[in-house]
C-alpha cells in the first residue's frame, strides 16, 4: 500500500511539476511603425519564411499595448533576421467601431498573403456577420502595400466564433483555414477547431467543411510555489485542464503541427496530426512560465505562438507581458532539434 501511494506521489510530481522541453527563450527586437502609437509591442505573430537560402522572413503581427484592440491593427515585416524586425506597415487602420485582431501570413512560392479578423467593425455589420476574416495579396513586399481586400471567412455565431485565430494552409489542390472554435457566452471554453476549405485565393470560395473537438489535455499548473535560498523557486503541482485559445501550424515531414497557449496563461504546447484533422497534444510543454520564471526572474504570460521548422529545427517564437513593462508584449524566440522533442 505505501509503495502504490509512493508510486503515485513520484508519477504525479513527474508528470505534472513545472517544466518545459525548449531551451529558455531570447528577446527578439520588434521595431513598430508610429512607435508612440503602437509602443513596439506585438502579441499575434505569425512567422513564415520567404526564401530559406537568402534567409529572409516575413512577419505579421499587432500590437496589444494595455489590452487595448484600439491599436490592435495588422502589421506585416520582411526582415533578413528573425531576431531583428523593423520597417513595418500597418495594414489597415483602426476602425470606427470594433477592432482588427490576429493577423496571419501566407507565403505561396513567391506571393506573400495577409490575413486579418475584423470583430463588430461598420463591415461585419453590412454583412451581418460578427466577426470577418479580411485578406489580400501583398504587391509589393519591401513596404507591404495590399491590393484591394475580399472577405476570405466569417462568422454569424451570436455566442461563439468559428474563425478566432485563423490559419491558412495549403494541403494538395486545396486551401484550408484552420481556426479556434471557441465558446463566449454562456461560459468561455474551447470547443475544438474550425476548418474551411476554398480552391482559390483570386476568388474567395471558402465554406466550413468541418467542426473537429479538440483534445484539451490535463496540463501542469502550480498550486503553490516557495522560495528556497539562493533565490530558487520550488513549486507544488496541480493539473489544470488546457484551454485552446490561439495557435500556428507548420508542417514537417507530411504531418500537420500545432504550437498554441491558452489565454494570457502558463504553457505552450506542441500537438501533431496524422490526418491534419485530429490533433493529439504532447503531455510536456515547450515552454512553461512557472519553469522559465526561475530563469527570467519575473512571471511570463504567454498569448499566442507562431513556429518554423529549418534543417530539422524547430523555432519557436511566442509574446509574454515585458519585464521591463508589463503593459507591453514582447516577442520571444527558442529553438529546438525536431528530433528531441518528445
Amino acid at each position: 500500500m505505501l509503495a502504490g501511494f509512493l508510486f503515485l506521489g513520484v508519477w504525479y510530481c513527474v508528470r505534472f511539476y513545472p517544466q518545459q522541453q525548449m531551451p529558455i527563450g531570447r528577446e527578439v527586437c520588434v521595431l513598430t511603425p508610429e512607435p508612440e502609437y503602437y509602443q513596439n509591442d506585438c502579441l499575434h505573430p505569425c512567422i513564415r519564411s520567404l526564401d530559406e537560402e537568402m534567409g529572409r522572413y516575413v512577419m505579421t503581427y499587432s500590437p496589444y499595448y494595455q489590452w487595448n484592440n484600439k491599436v490592435e491593427n495588422p502589421i506585416i515585416s520582411f526582415s533578413s533576421s528573425w531576431l531583428d524586425w523593423n520597417n513595418g506597415r500597418v495594414l489597415t487602420d483602426t476602425p470606427q467601431s470594433g477592432y482588427n485582431s490576429d493577423p496571419n501570413v501566407f507565403v505561396s512560392d513567391t506571393t506573400v498573403y495577409a490575413f486579418w479578423r475584423a470583430c463588430g467593425t461598420p463591415l461585419c455589420t453590412e454583412l451581418g456577420k460578427e466577426e470577418v476574416v479580411l485578406g489580400s495579396r501583398i504587391v509589393e513586399n519591401e513596404t507591404g502595400t495590399l491590393a484591394d481586400y475580399q472577405v476570405f471567412i466569417s462568422n454569424d455565431w451570436q455566442y461563439g466564433d468559428v474563425t478566432q485565430s485563423p490559419v491558412l494552409v495549403k494541403k494538395g489542390d486545396k486551401y484550408r483555414f484552420y481556426a479556434v472554435w471557441y465558446e463566449y457566452e454562456p461560459m468561455r471554453k474551447n470547443r475544438g477547431i474550425a476548418i474551411w476549405e476554398g480552391t482559390s485565393l483570386s476568388q474567395p470560395d471558402f465554406y466550413l467543411s468541418d467542426t473537429v473537438a479538440f483534445d484539451n489535455p490535463l496540463v501542469c499548473d502550480k498550486l503553490f510555489q516557495r522560495r528556497l535560498g539562493g533565490g530558487r523557486i520550488l513549486f507544488f503541482p496541480i493539473p489544470k485542464r488546457y484551454d485552446l485559445w490561439h495557435f500556428d501550424l507548420f508542417e514537417y515531414r507530411g504531418r500537420l503541427y500545432m504550437v498554441s497557449c491558452a489565454e494570457k496563461d502558463d504553457n505552450i504546447m506542441l500537438s501533431v496530426s496524422e490526418d491534419w484533422y485530429h490533433f493529439k497534444t504532447l503531455k510536456k510543454p515547450l515552454v512553461n512560465n512557472h519553469f522559465s520564471e526561475n530563469f527570467v526572474g519575473y512571471r511570463q504570460y504567454y498569448y499566442k505562438p507562431t513556429a518554423l521548422v529549418q534543417n530539422d529545427t524547430l523555432f519557436l517564437f511566442y509574446t509574454a507581458n515585458s519585464r521591463e513593462d508589463s503593459n507591453r508584449n514582447q516577442l520571444f524566440v527558442t529553438k529546438k532539434l525536431m528530433s528531441e522533442i518528445k
